[in-house]
């Protein structure tokens, strides 16, 4: 997940549950500092449509 991504998700469903730890992601340096402007953790059952088409696209790449 990247910043964005996080962004996205907290706009579609702002009453996450609250977020406990953060950590540095090596991949995006945003998505931490974006985790804690926003203090809610993203819920994967509620982007589950969101990861299913991500998962769909990659794969159409692949043949």
């Amino acid at each position: 997940m990247t910043a964005a991504d996080y962004r996205t998700a907290v706009a579609r469903h702002p009453l996450g549950p609250p977020v406990r730890r953060i950590t540095e992601a090596p991949w995006d340096g945003e998505l931490a500092m974006a985790m804690a402007e926003h203090g809610a953790a993203v819920v994967e059952e509620l982007v589950g449509d969101v990861l299913l088409e991500d998962l769909a696209d990659s794969a159409s790449g692949l043949g």
